[in-house]
């Protein structure tokens, strides 16, 4: 089992974003490009950087792939500012998504999501948490993560505000936050408008009589059927919030979708034109705070250029054990003043440490997943099951569940368990060598035993990996 540590960040209070672009910035490009309207689309990309996860970094790149022919881009790049890193090299950034004072529940944050970036591996993981996970903290008070910002805004001011946020997130996924970019939902409709609207695959209908009205005085009806849908910013809007006849978690996943169809919209041939990318300007300079200085978001930006989205996880944490990121449960509402909340399985954020560890720090074993069976090897019936279900929450391909069966269809017992790879390869020096070396790493974590290659490796079309549970079988 990993151990967890986590470290609070203290910055000094940075400015608002449209202050620095404006005060600040904006000259040294002028200078720099000769003023005009392509020195708007840098600006706008670092800007974008800020709207969501992946996507804000691959539309910066979608910007710089319209621009080829503009040779001022490396000169630009060059200011960029190294940026903050943690112990493994990588970059962590908090983003927030609100409502705004003009729509209901004005200053509690809708969208929390945490994203971690591998500059030199060129990989991102984002990690979603439900608004309604209770937070137990001295420091901010006790309450739903999404109310931090409302609770402590007055007392602490926005900027500490938002630090709060830092540091309780940090604390969920044990690691160094390192900045923060929150973007109310205004920027939102404006940014899928002024692409033109967006594609979204909608994988169950919905039919949500409860959407809050324009005046948040009473309802409307949304619903949207399954199927390639077309959507205007409004539309899209209504997507990713409501939640009323579905649920918190489908909400968190409806916005990482969101958020790739804008990316795939804004990559597309034609639609980053001028006027296209002054509209995104001026919407994200009034409705977006971060601490990134603009040095730092021309880092990110040249990050962005070269990024692919298969290097991409994208996970959130709920409340169905049996499923992948289930490591929350619901308590009595006795016990919350009647509000409805969620806290870990536990009651300790162990599981959800090891699950942000695998996340963060072994993305790659969920990048590129392995086939997995588990195989009993024991009298005991069901444990099979148990590890399986075990492993699958923490998002291992799980293809198989049977008893272990000797070559003459007998079943076979052992004592000690082990880990069986089926795919290996022998060196010039005899060594057996598995093809999926980095899994078996981890999944050490989880399972007691010894990794062994088959006799002989095995087709392609067979499993990966064959976990047998012996009688001393244990699972972490």
């Amino acid at each position: 089992m990993n151990s967890f540590r986590t470290r609070k960040i203290r910055q000094k209070p940075p400015l608002k974003l449209g202050k620095k672009l404006k005060d600040g910035f904006s000259g040294c490009f002028r200078l720099i490009i000769g003023g005009g309207k392509k020195h708007w689309s840098y600006i706008v990309a670092f800007l974008l950087l800020l709207v969501g996860a992946l996507v804000v970094f691959r539309v910066t790149g979608g910007i710089y792939r319209t621009l080829q022919d503009f040779s001022p881009e490396d000169m630009v790049l060059a200011l960029g500012s190294e940026l903050k890193q943690d112990e493994y090299g990588y970059t962590n950034m908090i983003l927030l998504g609100d409502g705004g004072h003009v729509r209901d529940g004005a200053d509690l944050i809708d969208t929390i999501m945490v994203t971690s970036i591998d500059l030199a591996g060129n990989k991102v993981s984002l990690f979603s948490i439900p608004r309604d996970y209770y937070v137990w903290s001295d420091e901010y008070g006790d309450a739903k993560i999404n109310e931090l910002y409302r609770n402590n805004k007055n007392k602490m001011g926005e900027e500490g505000a938002f630090d709060a946020f830092k540091d309780v997130t940090g604390e969920i996924t044990n690691l160094d936050i390192h900045y923060y970019a929150r973007v109310d939902f205004n920027a939102f409709v404006d940014v899928v408008d002024s692409l033109g609207g967006v594609t979204v695959d909608v994988k169950e209908p919905i039919y949500d009589p409860y959407y809050p009205n324009e005046t948040d005085d009473g309802y409307t009806v949304f619903e949207v059927d399954a199927g390639l849908q077309e959507m205007n910013g409004e539309t899209a809007l209504k997507f990713v919030r409501s939640r009323k006849t579905t649920s918190d978690f489908d909400r968190a996943a409806r916005q990482q979708q969101v958020l790739m169809a804008i990316q795939d919209k804004a990559l597309s041939s034609g639609v980053l034109k001028a006027n296209t990318i002054k509209k995104l300007y001026q919407s994200l300079k009034d409705n977006v705070n971060t601490d990134l200085t603009v040095r730092e978001m021309i880092a990110l930006a040249s990050f962005a250029k070269n990024f692919d989205r298969k290097n991409m996880v994208s996970k959130v944490i709920h409340d169905d054990p049996g499923a992948d990121g289930g490591f929350l449960y619901t308590p009595e509402r006795k016990y919350y003043n009647g509000q409805f909340v969620l806290v870990p399985d536990g009651d300790n954020m162990d599981l959800i440490h090891h699950y942000a560890d695998l996340i963060f720090h072994h993305r790659d074993v969920l990048i590129n997943p392995v086939r997995i069976e588990i195989l009993n090897a024991t009298k005991e019936a069901g444990i099979a099951r148990v590890v399986a279900s075990h492993l699958n929450r923490f998002g291992f391909d799980i293809m198989n569940i049977d008893n272990l069966f000797d070559e003459q269809g007998e079943r076979k017992y052992v004592e000690k368990s082990f880990i069986r790879y089926n795919h290996w390869e022998v060196d010039a020096e005899g060594n057996v060598i598995p093809r999926d070396q980095t899994t078996l790493d981890v999944l050490g974590g989880f399972i007691k035993g010894e990794p062994i290659p088959s006799s002989q490796s095995q087709p392609e079309d067979e499993v990966d990996i064959s976990i047998v549970l012996g009688k001393d079988y244990e699972i972490y």
